[in-house]
């Protein structure tokens, strides 16, 4: 695989990050983003979010569902609060969330696997009833953490720091493109504004391997026709270069 390219579909800043530790690797990468994470500007629901931090000590759980959540809250939290509150436990979905909030000085801890559904598993043996619990993520993301939490007995909140958005490229990006051996896709969104992208401009794509996070994801690319499909079990870059290394390895046996 060192001879081949893989498609990085992570938004930026992640993107970068992923490009260059593959190149360390002495592999070959092509950027293209298929979200872009845009921090909320708008001044009201910034005066909303700024008194949400400032009252984030109220909660007994903070889950934080992304690395994007977790490094726009890190700065509100600098802004808010020169010394963390105690008495808050501080989850990160995934270990790439848990580590960049352990990166910015906050104590959190991760579940074993790299999905919501790995984390309510994770989190059964708690005690959820009356526990106050702020999750943070961006504008319309998957319900199914609250509901879940919920139906347990919790109180959820959410704070919402970011909105995503479907990059706009022309034909013209797809035509300079070089080929590509292996696709790299890390979230639903994602999937799904590179599908559409693909089956207009590059449908040949759909016969690549294509790397995914969870086995919701990947059953999820397999209805959209990627016939390659293959889950990696996590969004974080040493899970995908796992699975990439396995995957190409099997393909180059047969």
């Amino acid at each position: 695989m060192q001879n081949g390219r893989i498609l990085i579909t992570r938004p930026e800043p992640e993107n970068t990050v992923s490009c260059e530790r593959l190149h360390s690797l002495g592999w070959s990468t092509v950027p293209l983003p298929m979200l872009e994470i845009m921090p909320i500007e708008d001044a009201q629901q910034r005066a909303v979010i700024r008194s949400q931090i400032f009252n984030i000590d109220v909660f007994d759980y903070v889950i934080f569902v992304s690395k994007n959540a977790a490094r726009l809250a890190c700065d509100w939290l600098d802004a808010c609060w020169p010394m963390l509150p105690m008495g808050v436990h501080w989850i990160g979905i995934g270990q790439g969330t848990t580590q960049t909030l352990l990166d910015e000085g906050v104590p959190a801890l991760s579940n074993p696997g790299h999905t919501t559904e790995a984390l309510l598993e994770w989190l059964k043996p708690v005690r959820m009833k009356q526990q106050k619990i702020l999750i943070v993520r961006g504008l319309g993301g998957r319900p199914e953490l609250g509901e879940k939490l919920e139906e347990r007995g919790a109180k959820v909140s959410y704070l919402c720091l970011y909105e995503r958005k479907k990059p706009e490229y022309l034909a013209q990006t797809f035509v300079m493109l070089p080929d590509i051996d292996v696709i790299w896709v890390t979230s639903g969104e994602s999937l799904v504004n590179l599908s559409e992208y693909a089956t207009r401009y590059k449908p040949e794509w759909k016969k690549h391997p294509i790397l995914t996070p969870s086995n919701r994801v990947n059953q999820q690319a397999i209805e959209m026709g990627w016939i390659k499909a293959q889950c990696a079990h996590g969004a974080d870059d040493n899970s995908l270069i796992k699975a990439t290394q396995l995957f190409t390895g099997r393909q180059h046996d047969r």
